[in-house]
């Protein structure tokens, strides 16, 4: 039983990488850590690691189609990844209760995030003009993002896709394909700093890791042939009904 939710776990992971950028360990953590009573920071450790695979497949088909933009998303992605080794490190004095419970009401937050606010092409709406203060607010941002990364494992690739829709200009598709090219190194950095601090358990993480990979290539894949309004009620939808279900059955 316990191997079938590391597959499901996985393959759903990396189809929510794939499709939207969402990160692997949105659906990862949570489930493994109420479902099957896993510790939450080693939780967070093996989806964090499951985001490394996921996260590179879905860039490189995203590269093949020239969606991706370091200009303005380097400097952020650098600071993304120093500051997801201090949330990494906070975490994890955080009781397991605590994070756990709020892993799941995290979840939850996030679908209503997809139905109330679609992620969408913005490139009209761009809100950091270039100047003085883009490097600024860029890295000001990345901290933050780290820092949410590190400390749950998850949100990362959507708060990332958020700032470079909706504060650096682009366009959804370069938006989902540099934020999840970012996320191979943060999730990388993270899930190294959460196995190093707290250990990890082989088989769940080996089984995962596959899972998200095929995931996440499958998704990647078709991602450009997608209706995004269809994709955003379809996503939100789903971590709506899946955070109820695991506050439900963590409380319960």
């Amino acid at each position: 039983m316990e191997i079938i939710i590391y597959i499901i776990g996985g393959l759903l992971a990396g189809i929510a990488t794939g499709l939207v950028g969402l990160s692997a360990a949105t659906i990862i953590a949570p489930l493994f850590a109420t479902m099957l009573g896993m510790d939450p920071f080693t939780a967070i450790g093996i989806a964090l690691a499951s985001d490394v695979l996921a996260s590179a497949t879905s860039a490189s088909n995203y590269i093949k189609h020239k969606n991706i933009d370091l200009k303005n998303g380097a400097i952020m992605g650098v600071s993304v990844i120093v500051f997801v080794i201090i949330g990494s490190y906070l975490s994890s004095f955080t009781k397991p209760y605590t994070l756990n419970s709020t892993i799941n009401i995290f979840v939850f937050f996030l679908g209503l995030r997809f139905i109330i606010y679609p992620v969408k092409n913005r490139v009209s709406d761009k809100l950091i003009k270039e100047g003085k203060w883009l490097i600024l607010q860029t890295v000001l941002w990345g901290t933050v993002i780290g820092l949410i990364s590190g400390f749950y494992g998850a949100g990362g690739g959507l708060s990332m896709l958020a700032v470079l829709t909706m504060l650096l200009g682009y366009n959804l598709k370069k938006g989902v394909g540099t934020s999840v090219f970012i996320m191979t190194g943060v999730a990388f950095v993270g899930a190294v700093t959460h196995i190093v601090i707290g250990g990890t358990i082989l088989l769940p993480l080996i089984i995962t890791c596959i899972a998200a990979f095929i995931g996440a290539n499958i998704a990647s894949r078709y991602a450009n042939k997608i209706d995004e309004v269809k994709l955003n009620r379809l996503v939100g939808t789903f971590l709506i009904l899946y955070g109820v279900s695991l506050v439900l059955v963590f409380f319960l």
